[in-house]
């Protein structure tokens, strides 16, 4: 009985973070995906303003399973901005750049064990940028 005391507690730490850092990879995998698909949708939608707005709504949507509400360029756990800028191959055109950034510290998806806080991300982000822009010559 003693060993398996022993042996149990061990097993469910295990346990405990197979699905944690399970979690968190889904989660970093949500975000990644979620720019790609903003940045993919406002290229497609329309130029400046309507790209960003366009861009983060659908990078809304994306993370929508994680149920930390809306994201944005103001909320406190995941926020979503899109700002047109300047290419970084060529100053002649615009690109859309989307970032994507989740505060897991303040919001985790699975509740923390006490101690296992430092071995935890404190935050995941992603940032995509594409074209917005057609080329000149």
């Amino acid at each position: 009985m003693v060993e398996f005391a022993f042996v149990v507690v061990l097993l469910i730490a295990l346990l405990y973070g197979i699905i944690s850092y399970g979690l968190v990879l889904a989660a970093q995998s949500t975000i990644t995906q979620a720019a790609a698909d903003g940045a993919r949708a406002g290229i497609v939608s329309s130029t400046g303003a309507g790209a960003a707005t366009a861009a983060q709504n659908q990078a809304s949507t994306d993370i929508g399973w994680m149920n930390k509400g809306a994201c944005g360029p103001s909320t406190t756990v995941i926020t979503c901005v899109a700002t047109p800028e300047q290419c970084p191959s060529s100053a002649t055109n615009t690109c859309l750049s989307v970032t994507v950034t989740y505060n897991y510290a303040s919001s985790p998806l699975f509740p923390e064990l006490p101690g296992f806080g430092v071995i935890m991300p404190s935050s995941l982000s992603s940032t995509n940028v594409l074209q917005l822009s057609t080329p000149t010559s």
